[in-house]
């Protein structure tokens, strides 16, 4: 997978909460290459998720689409 641009890293984690979870998405979502050991994070008082860009590079889709997903669930609790 090549690097995506922050709007379709919002496209996929908008299309990835309506199929898994049947939820709309309506919070924000970027990259942050400052994070080192995870691959994600949710951040509640800013309604914001972060993905560490080496996922998308170095690391099978499936282990983004599950990143994304975790961060999902995150978010809806």
């Amino acid at each position: 997978m090549n690097q995506i641009s922050d709007e379709e890293l919002y496209q996929l984690v908008k299309q990835l909460s309506e199929t898994f979870f049947n939820k709309s998405f309506h919070d924000k979502v970027r990259f942050n290459s400052r994070l080192r050991t995870t691959g994600g994070r949710y951040i509640p008082s800013k309604r914001l998720i972060e993905i560490n860009p080496k996922y998308v590079l170095e690391f099978e889709k499936e282990e983004l689409h599950g990143i994304i997903k975790h961060e999902l669930i995150q978010s809806m609790t």
